[in-house]
């Protein structure tokens, strides 16, 4: 089987553009980017704490 990569940090910045995106849409860059930072951020401390729990 495959080694896993533990490039899970990505996620963050990866919102962070999501968030962007959607607020050149909407009108709201600075209020959406710091939201899709935070989601960015929760998401990749839920994936860090699974992928330890299940590497026990």
């Amino acid at each position: 089987m495959a080694k896993k990569k533990k490039n899970i940090i990505l996620i963050i910045p990866a919102f962070l553009l999501i968030g962007a995106a959607v607020g050149l849409q909407t009108e709201e860059v600075i209020k959406q980017t710091f939201i899709g930072l935070v989601v960015g951020i929760i998401i990749y401390f839920f994936l860090k704490y699974r992928n330890t729990k299940t590497n026990r």
